[in-house]
C-alpha cells in the first residue's frame, strides 16, 4: 500500500487537474489518432478544400469503428478507475486523520485552559486598574484639599503681614 505522504501528494496533484473529457471527445481524439493518415493526406493533397477532403477520406482504406470504440472505452475506463482510486485515497486519508483530529481535541482543551487563564489575568488587571483609578481620584481630592489649606494659610499670612504693617505704621505715627 502507498504511504500516507504519497497518497496526500497524489491527491493534491489530482485535485488540481481539470475535469476529464467526455466519451465523445475521447472517441474523436482516438479516431483521429488511429486514422492519422487522414491528416497527412489532407496536408499533402493538391486543390481546393473539397478536393483535399475527398483525398483525405479516400486515404482511409478501412474505417475501423469497432477498434476505435474499444480503445475509447479503455481510455474512459482508465479515467474512471483513476477517479475512483483518487476518491478512495481521499476517503482513506480522511479516516486516518480521525486520530489526528482526536489529538487536536486535547489541544483544544489546553487552549481553553489558556484562554481561561488569560481571562482571569485580564480580570485581575481590570480590578487593579479600577483600584489605581480610585487611588488617583483620592490623590487628586487630597491635592485639592491641601492646595485649599495652603491658599487659606497664605491668605491668613497675607492678612497678618498687612496687620503688622498697619501696626508698625501706626507706631511710627505715634512715635
Amino acid at each position: 500500500m502507498l504511504s500516507k505522504k504519497t497518497l496526500k501528494s497524489l491527491l493534491s496533484f489530482s485535485e488540481n487537474q481539470h475535469p476529464g473529457p467526455s466519451f465523445v471527445v475521447i472517441y474523436l481524439f482516438t479516431w483521429l489518432a488511429w486514422h492519422n493518415q487522414i491528416v497527412s493526406a489532407y496536408i499533402g493533397a493538391q486543390g481546393d478544400f473539397w478536393q483535399k477532403v475527398n483525398v483525405a477520406l479516400a486515404s482511409i482504406t478501412d474505417n475501423q469503428y469497432v477498434v476505435v470504440f474499444f480503445i475509447s472505452c479503455l481510455v474512459l475506463a482508465l479515467r474512471l478507475t483513476y477517479n475512483y482510486l483518487r476518491f478512495k485515497s481521499a476517503e482513506l486519508l480522511n479516516s486516518s486523520d480521525q486520530g489526528f483530529a482526536n489529538a487536536r481535541d486535547d489541544q483544544h482543551f489546553e487552549q481553553n485552559k489558556d484562554i481561561a487563564q488569560l481571562m482571569s489575568t485580564l480580570t485581575s488587571v481590570k480590578e487593579q486598574l479600577a483600584k489605581s483609578k480610585e487611588r488617583e481620584k483620592q490623590a487628586i481630592v487630597d491635592k485639592n484639599v491641601t492646595i485649599k489649606k495652603m491658599l487659606n494659610l497664605q491668605h491668613e499670612l497675607d492678612e497678618a503681614r498687612a496687620d503688622i504693617q498697619l501696626l508698625s505704621a501706626e507706631e511710627k505715627l505715634v512715635s
